[in-house]
């Protein structure tokens, strides 16, 4: 009937607004305290990367607490091992940098020259004293320095206030991980009766995806860092292990670090006088960045959402513009969690499929090379975030016996 036809879609635009109305509520109050978010960040990535060993050592009849402990232990431990393995070469990388700045200037001034005399400039008439005086004294020019010099400085504070509290990250993720099966048995509990299935479903998604992205994309990032460190002391690239310590660093954010990466060496090899060096440096550095997305990612990232490069990029732009380098750095994991989730709700309500033909359109799962799927014990859902022991204290024996048939799961309502 016409009037009910009317009526839903006057429900679907009211909740809509509605839905508009509390994210607009929900993101004021966060900007009100988001000096919370960098350590909640930080806290919950420490609780994604060391959840599956914490879960070993339960298995290993240790208690939880004494498991967390463990866990931070070891992570410390190899932090403290490598950090003192390179920190003897980075410190010395950084003094001979600072000491060779002159003459990297001086290098930079000679390429100026070089490049303005083959389009026919005279860069030593451009870059004198008068001509820079009248370039600072124009107003225009010194309104563009005083934005430059405010967007350094909240750059800089907020480096700074990151760094300040990043030290509660641990903290927060001790108590988290302590108390993660306590608040999974609370949501559990929380969830409507005839929606905890799925809620407990698509939760598991959920935890597979982020959980494969966070431990991934520090096993990738330190992957990068070494073949470029190591790429670099190939060609003999002046601080080789810095460039690669960087590369690999922002390789945390997708396609970030091989680029700066590859930019960075090619200048510090053209200040160096050396054009064949900076073109074997992009060139290390684009077989890396290739090697990265095609071979190492798909087999360290198993389980990964079906993001295209083009919804990373808007992903990436829109955090930074909103959360600035928190927000770039939580834009693709959020992203894939919000796709898992719409793309469920979309996919079992509206187009009627069932939970696992849900999955498998947004969850692209890698099996592992026949070489090593016989040493896999586990498919690539072994960091569920709700694992069968878990679900029978949670359900009861017999929905817990049910989850083995999940892949055949009815359509849902």
């Amino acid at each position: 009937m016409p009037s009910e036809r009317l009526r839903q879609t006057a429900l679907i635009v009211w909740t809509a607004v509605g839905v508009l109305a509390l994210g607009y509520v929900a993101l004021v109050l966060a900007d009100s305290v988001r000096i919370i978010w960098i350590p909640i960040a930080f806290a919950a990535g420490l609780v994604f990367l060391l959840e599956p060993l914490v879960k070993g050592l339960e298995r290993l009849r240790i208690h939880r607490i004494i498991g967390t402990f463990v866990a931070f232990i070891i992570l410390a431990a190899i932090v403290f091992a490598v950090s003192a393995l390179v920190f003897p070469t980075v410190r010395t990388q950084a003094l001979e940098f600072i000491e060779q700045l002159p003459e990297l200037y001086a290098g930079l001034i000679d390429w100026l020259r070089d490049v303005g005399s083959r389009f026919g400039w005279d860069i030593d008439s451009i870059l004198t004293r008068q001509n820079i005086e009248e370039w600072l004294n124009d107003p225009t020019n010194q309104e563009t320095l005083q934005n430059l010099l405010s967007g350094a400085g909240i750059v800089l504070r907020g480096v700074t206030e990151a760094i300040a509290i990043i030290g509660l990250a641990p903290v927060l993720a001790i108590y988290m991980l302590i108390d993660l099966t306590k608040f999974k048995t609370n949501a559990f509990n929380l969830t409507p009766p005839k929606h905890r299935e799925e809620v407990v479903y698509v939760g598991t998604q959920v935890g597979t995806a982020l959980g494969s992205f966070v431990r991934g994309q520090l096993l990738v990032a330190l992957i990068v860092g070494i073949a470029s460190s190591a790429g670099m002391w190939l060609i003999d690239l002046p601080f080789w292990l810095l460039v690669g310590i960087l590369a690999g660093f922002l390789n945390l954010i997708p396609f970030l670090g091989p680029i700066v990466g590859g930019a960075l060496a090619a200048l510090v090899a053209l200040l160096n006088g050396d054009p064949t060096q900076a073109l074997l440096a992009v060139v290390i550095f684009t077989g890396i960045q290739q090697v990265d997305n095609h071979v190492i990612t798909p087999m360290i990232q198993r389980t990964r959402v079906n993001l295209s490069p083009l919804v990373i990029v808007l992903a990436l732009v829109i955090g930074g513009s909103v959360a600035g380098l928190l927000g770039v750095l939580i834009a693709v994991p959020l992203t894939a969690a919000i796709r898992i989730l719409v793309g469920h709700l979309w996919r079992t309500r509206v187009l009627g499929q069932s939970w696992s033909e849900a999955a498998e359109a947004m969850i692209e799962v890698t099996e592992p090379p026949e070489r090593l799927a016989r040493y896999s014990r586990k498919g690539p859902d072994q960091s569920r975030l709700f694992d069968t022991q878990e679900m029978a204290v949670l359900q009861g024996e017999d929905l817990a016996d049910g989850l083995h048939e999940e892949s055949s799961q009815p359509d849902a309502d």
